[in-house]
């Protein structure tokens, strides 16, 4: 269940830091953001990022921790840039 949670974490925290790049704003959203929704989206997503490394070292162990949350993070970074690409109608 912690894999699947660190998963879903990882997942949103890369969503997150993709609204806070313009580009992506504009495929999600439609329009630029504001300032602040731009700052807090990427705060928020190194926020989630680094409460998943937490979770995942203090339920794993710290070495085991670190593989499990860098290869979780990896699978949420490619589900996030696929739902991405699927969403602006740029899946090839």
């Amino acid at each position: 269940m912690t894999h699947l949670f660190l998963l879903f974490l990882a997942t949103a925290a890369f969503g997150l830091l993709c609204l806070s790049r313009e580009r992506h704003q504009r495929d999600l959203a439609g329009r630029k953001l504001a300032r602040r929704a731009t700052k807090y989206a990427r705060l928020g997503g190194f926020a989630i990022l680094a409460v998943a490394f937490l979770l995942a070292g203090s339920r794993f162990g710290w070495a085991v921790g670190a593989l499990e949350w860098l290869g979780l993070s990896s699978i949420g970074a490619l589900l996030t840039m696929a739902l991405l690409a699927r969403r602006s109608g740029r899946a090839s």
